[in-house]
């Protein structure tokens, strides 16, 4: 009965609050997976956009010229090797692998490493270089030494364009990633990521128990991928929600992209440290910025530094707390032999070796402020496109780090030997390629500030009088090296005022040739000469030597009372040395983009400006300045080597100038003070030391020059100026443009 009763009972109904409660948690539940849903589509766009396209600002790349090695270049063993050391090389007789070299007697083998040039991409190639004296005697590549007709080993990097504040990286394909270091990363920051989908809960779980034993957070259950979603998503800030979102992040890049893409991100993406104002990102840069060599070149007690290093910049830095990174890497280190990525004794050899690390800067060479002062003014006008910049391009330049150490040497080794206020400017080129192969901006060679090669408007004295004499021998029929002038008392007006032009040693010489009128810098035959031929014609001769803009002449402007920049002469003077062919000088040669599609290509092509007979005839006159002339200090230095060149000095001495070339280098040099105040120093005496010492450290080319058809050697008699027999007295023997005058039969 009891039983019965029971089971007609009515069932009590729910309790309203329960039931009220019930159908708000349901409501929540939906809103709160609603809103779940939505922010992970929020997160999904906003993560694709971000990771498909452009993911980072990468600065723009600076390289220096590449070494071009073949039969008969002028370029000495010793030079070859200090460039391998530039560009870290390691010494090892095994060349089993790329940066690598070794010496054997006159010849250096050197395993090339791969590059990606301008005019496409080279693989890594064993080369062996044959020396005689101070020229590359043979060419030859892989073991059997088969023959080659040029190579070049990778330029140096010199700067990255990076803006203050803005992170720097190398971007590195993963691909390129050796095995040993990936598995070394995985092993160290997620073993389990090829198999888990963004979020670890084994790690999370086998963190926390770490943690709990230890009493204090000693292990990270972050994978790698959550890694990578702080970095590039979130902020440092420590919370829960930002570990939540991080998780969400990981969640959704996992199931959007691949392992292998989302790995290769994280490489670019890790923070190895600063340099400067600019914190370094990934495996590549960092990879140069402790030992100074590319990622695939690092050895295992190398890249288990590099590793360690990505759970703390700071606190595993090797240069500020060494034994705190060997620690650590050594640690590393074991886990790599306990997981068989090392045997004992590679384990053992790499526990042994010491931290092999750079000091802080040495990844990159661009202590050169005045020559970037000039790649950064050319690249404003060839890369229209300002976000190029960050897009990773590769600009290759001219400088020559050989080129560029000698002239900061030279210009240091005179201005200690002078008053602390005298400054100096000193432009190097090739200019057979119109190339600008160094640039010294004042005395701190390595301070960004005023740069007086480029900037510098200084008075430029006798260095205008080879303009004079090419104005006068581009005229054959009226004038030749052995033409007379007269050196006597000249009063001119000017200005209002009388002017008394002198010689340097106040001395007059009645009649003297032409060629020593310019070997001696003499002033009153040149001013003489100048006012034969007419200002106006000057003006041409320097527009066409390659001056940019006008300038006012007037009668001392013959003695060079023009105002014009070390670059300014350097581009007249290129001209000069190259025969009469112009081409503008230039510090860029190519820029790549960052997948080396060109972007830009210098077309080398000269515009001949000057007769090539007159240049040659110009030239002569020059060579013997260096011979017998105001610049023969240098057949003295280089008795076995020819130069051409001009002193120049401004009046009162306030500036001193020196110009010339060898056979494939032209140097300018200029000495003074800012304030314009007097130096005391000639062009010989103050310019022209500097000259000299870049030559005794890199060696010269001596001058040759072919002698054009119509060009004949004559007797000229040195008091007339007439072309005469050889029984004739008191002549010289000089190259003259032949065909214009007639050979007399008498002498004078």
């Amino acid at each position: 009965m009891t039983a019965k009763k029971s089971r007609s009972k009515k069932s009590k109904p729910l309790n309203p609050i329960v039931k009220t409660i019930g159908w708000f948690c349901l409501k929540a539940a939906l809103v709160l997976v609603l809103t779940l849903f939505i922010y992970l589509i929020y997160l999904d766009s906003k993560i694709t956009t971000l990771f498909s396209g452009q993911k980072w600002q990468i600065p723009a790349q600076l390289y220096a010229r590449a070494l071009t090695l073949k039969t008969g270049t002028h370029l000495s063993q010793n030079q070859l090797l200090d460039e391998l050391k530039r560009l870290q090389y390691s010494l090892d007789p095994r060349l089993n692998g790329p940066g690598q070299y070794h010496v054997q007697g006159n010849t250096v083998s050197v395993y090339r490493r791969a590059f990606d040039f301008p005019t496409g991409h080279q693989v890594a190639t064993l080369l062996h270089i044959g020396f005689a004296g101070e020229f590359v005697q043979s060419l030859s590549t892989g073991k059997e030494r088969k023959t080659l007709a040029v190579a070049q080993l990778e330029p140096q990097l010199l700067q990255h364009l990076v803006a203050a504040e803005q992170e720097d990286r190398e971007l590195i394909q993963l691909a390129k990633v050796p095995r040993t270091i990936k598995d070394t990363l995985l092993l160290v920051e997620d073993r389990d990521f090829y198999s888990h989908h963004g979020v670890s809960l084994w790690s999370v779980i086998r963190a926390a128990w770490a943690n709990m034993l230890a009493g204090k957070t000693v292990q990270g259950g972050s994978t790698l991928t959550q890694q990578l979603a702080k970095n590039m998503y979130t902020n440092q800030q420590r919370s829960y929600l930002r570990k939540i979102n991080e998780a969400l992040i990981a969640l959704v890049l996992d199931y959007r992209y691949s392992k292998d893409q989302i790995l290769e991100a994280y490489i670019n993406e890790i923070s190895l440290g600063q340099f400067k104002a600019n914190p370094v990102h990934g495996l590549g840069l960092g990879s140069k910025l402790y030992f100074g060599k590319p990622l695939a070149e690092l050895k295992p007690h190398e890249y288990a530094l590099l590793i360690g290093i990505i759970k703390g910049p700071s606190f595993y830095d090797p240069r500020r707390f060494p034994k705190r990174a060997e620690d650590r890497r050594d640690l590393i280190l074991g886990m790599m032999r306990d997981h068989g990525l090392l045997d004992e004794s590679q384990w053992r050899a790499a526990t042994d070796r010491p931290l092999d690390v750079i000091p802080l800067g040495d990844h990159l060479k661009g202590r050169f402020p005045a020559y970037i002062d000039k790649v950064r003014q050319e690249l404003r006008a060839i890369v229209q496109d300002k976000s190029q910049l960050e897009n990773g391009i590769r600009v290759f330049t001219y400088l020559d780090p050989m080129a560029q150490q000698a002239a900061e040497q030279a210009v240091l080794n005179r201005l200690t030997k002078l008053d602390k206020n005298i400054e100096a400017a000193m432009v190097v080129t090739d200019y057979q390629q119109g190339a600008l192969k160094a640039i010294v901006g004042g005395r701190n060679t390595s301070f960004a500030g005023y740069n007086r090669a480029i900037s510098a408007q200084r008075q430029i004295g006798s260095i205008i009088k080879p303009v004079v004499y090419l104005t006068a021998l581009m005229q054959p029929a009226r004038f030749h090296l052995g033409t007379v002038l007269a050196d006597t008392p000249l009063n001119l007006k000017s200005g209002g005022r009388n002017w008394q032009p002198l010689n340097y040693d106040k001395k007059f010489r009645g009649n003297v040739p032409l060629i020593q009128a310019l070997s001696e810098s003499l002033n009153i035959p040149t001013v003489r000469l100048g006012l034969q031929l007419g200002l106006p014609a000057l003006g041409q001769s320097l527009q066409k030597l390659g001056l940019q803009r006008e300038v006012k002449l007037q009668p001392s402007s013959l003695l060079g009372a023009v105002e014009m920049s070390p670059l300014e002469v350097a581009q007249l003077y290129q001209t000069i040395a190259n025969k009469g062919q112009y081409l503008e000088l230039a510090a860029i040669s190519a820029v790549t983009g960052q997948l080396g599609e060109p972007v830009y290509q210098r077309k080398v092509k000269a515009q001949s400006k000057i007769d090539a007979s007159a240049s040659y005839l110009l030239q002569y006159a020059l060579q013997q300045a260096t011979q017998t002339g105001t610049a023969q200090s240098l057949s003295q230095q280089f008795p076995r080597q020819r130069f051409a060149g001009k002193t120049g000095t401004s009046s009162d001495y306030r500036d001193s100038w020196f110009t010339g070339f060898d056979h494939e280098t032209g140097v300018t040099v200029w000495l003074g003070r800012d304030d314009n105040k007097e130096i005391g120093l000639t062009g010989g005496s103050g310019a022209l030391p500097v000259f000299s010492h870049y030559f005794q450290q890199l060696g010269a080319n001596s001058l040759f020059r072919g002698v054009p058809e119509n060009v004949t050697k004559q007797f000229v008699s040195k008091d007339s100026g007439r072309f005469v027999a050889e029984s004739c007295v008191n002549v010289l023997l000089l190259p003259v443009i032949w065909g214009e005058m007639p050979v007399q039969t008498s002498c004078d």
